[in-house]
């Protein structure tokens, strides 16, 4: 029995037909669950498939051969894992952030002191010095773009840069 004939056996409520044009689409629906890499995936993507075929109109696909059936159905599923997988890497983004202001949160203190410490620290450089080493390590520019920045070649902040660490070396010390 053709992929028409199934669509139009569910659009009169065939559970069976339903059945059988799942199985013909299971292996796209696990490929694609692999790829997303999440434990609930699979069955996201058999829900979107089961409304997918509920949704379409079997009138459009009345001259159409199964193949332009099944590649309509591929490329509703194809845009299904698009939009899973954007929303898995939204959570990932905010999951991560969520850890990362707890780790904040939990050193805080810690992190205080450390930053008065340095701070003192780097003022207590020359100007030069002190505009190089907080562009370089804290701003993280570039050699070349603290140059321009400061209006000085790239050897005069490398010189800057090492003469700021050496100094701050020797405060340590």
């Amino acid at each position: 029995m053709g992929i028409y004939e199934l669509l139009e056996r569910i659009q009169k409520g065939d559970k069976e037909a339903v059945v059988d044009i799942f199985l013909r689409f299971n292996g796209t629906i696990k490929k694609l669950s692999k790829k997303l890499r999440y434990e609930e995936s699979e069955t996201d993507l058999i829900i979107a498939f089961l409304e997918i075929i509920k949704k379409m109109d079997v009138r459009k696909f009345q001259m159409k051969s199964d193949g332009a059936i099944v590649n309509y159905i591929y490329c509703c599923l194809t845009n299904e894992y698009a939009d899973l997988y954007k929303k898995k890497k939204a959570f990932e983004n905010v999951y991560f952030v969520e850890m990362e202001l707890d780790t904040i949160a939990d050193n805080i203190s810690e992190d205080v002191d450390s930053k008065l410490f340095v701070s003192m620290l780097i003022n207590s450089l020359p100007p030069l010095q002190k505009k190089v080493i907080v562009k370089k390590f804290i701003e993280d520019f570039s050699d070349k773009e603290i140059a321009i920045c400061l209006g000085v070649s790239r050897q005069a902040v490398n010189r800057a840069k090492n003469r700021g660490l050496n100094n701050l070396k020797r405060a340590l010390e």
